[in-house]
């Protein structure tokens, strides 16, 4: 039996109903094995299996980089959620809570908002169980060195925007 769905007819459908998961495919936890097959990937001496202590570092750097990006439009957190299309309670948690596990689709309309790599950030949620070690090193010395401030210095908008294009660099690599 063949379904005639389109990926239009999907997206309307999510966009549509925002608060349930639509899921098409392979999940997100394989997702690193089926890019690494139709893409190019990094090596996969470059890659590793993440224990959960490394995970919750990610997640860390995850919400560094999503406050300052938000930080870096000037918007607040209700404004970020309203020009993605997300729920606010789960911008916040992704922000402040390393433990919190996003969504699939949150991890997907932030990617498309700040036009950041979705492979690159979905392996930053722990949606993945391979990381790419350059990434996961990049991200944690990222996370390290950024001060939570209500404002990004001229230094930390720097950082950021290098830190951007590496991610984003990683994921054509």
């Amino acid at each position: 039996m063949k379904l005639l769905f389109s990926n239009d007819w999907l997206r309307r459908k999510i966009a549509a109903d925002p608060d349930i998961d639509a899921e098409a495919g392979p999940l997100l936890s394989g997702l690193a094995e089926v890019e690494g097959a139709h893409h190019n990937k990094p090596q996969a001496e470059n890659v590793a299996v993440m224990a959960d202590r490394n995970v919750v570092q990610l997640r860390v750097a995850l919400g560094v980089l999503v406050r300052q990006l938000r930080l870096k439009e000037g918007v607040s957190v209700a404004e970020l959620a309203e020009r993605a299309q997300v729920s606010e309670d789960e911008l916040r948690q992704v922000e402040h809570d390393p433990h919190y596990t996003a969504r699939p689709r949150l991890i997907y309309q932030l990617s498309e908002y700040f036009k950041v790599s979705l492979s690159t950030l979905s392996q930053m949620s722990g949606a993945t169980h391979a990381v790419d070690r350059v990434l996961y090193n990049a991200a944690v010395k990222y996370a390290a060195r950024s001060d939570d401030v209500s404002t990004l210095t001229k230094e930390e908008r720097e950082a950021l925007d290098v830190f951007v294009a590496m991610l984003n660099e990683r994921s054509k690599a």
